[in-house]
């Protein structure tokens, strides 16, 4: 009984490890060669994870977009597992000011362990995770805060 027990915890910490964020904050996101996420010193990046038939994408991608538009130092690349023409059209209206867009990013989602949409991540310019999390939880205060805190930091 005590080796079942002892089998049985192992498989689930085996497997609670190997479902975990690839990401942490405060170490740097994993490089990606099919995608420049670079952005120049004292800038930061946001990288959201979308899908467009999921209604919480729907719901949070305008809001996202506005907040990126209203501070200056943050831009924003949008990564999905669709292919081009299935939701071009909805990215490009969500995000039409100088967003960069990778469609059929299965290699991203892997390498930052992502497993639903919508995820966000803030990076600064060495590529540190500053924040991460469901964008839904994101407003202008929480992202200037979230840089501030950062800034401090350095």
């Amino acid at each position: 009984m005590r080796l079942k027990l002892t089998i049985l915890v192992a498989l689930l910490v085996a497997w609670f490890g190997a479902t975990a964020q690839n990401i942490a904050i405060g170490e740097r996101a994993p490089k990606i060669k099919s995608f420049d996420i670079s952005v120049p010193k004292g800038h930061y990046i946001y990288l959201g994870f979308v899908h467009s038939p999921s209604r919480p994408c729907s719901i949070s991608a305008p809001k996202i977009s506005e907040l990126i538009d209203s501070i200056e130092e943050i831009s924003a690349a949008l990564f999905t597992r669709e292919r081009q023409g299935e939701c071009e059209q909805w990215l490009i209206d969500m995000f039409i000011n100088g967003s960069k867009v990778q469609m059929g990013a299965d290699e991203i989602f892997q390498k930052f362990g992502v497993d639903y949409a919508p995820y966000g991540v803030i990076l600064d310019y060495k590529r540190r995770v500053l924040w991460q999390g469901n964008p839904q939880m994101l407003d202008k205060n929480k992202i200037e805060q979230i840089i501030e805190q950062w800034t401090f930091l350095k």
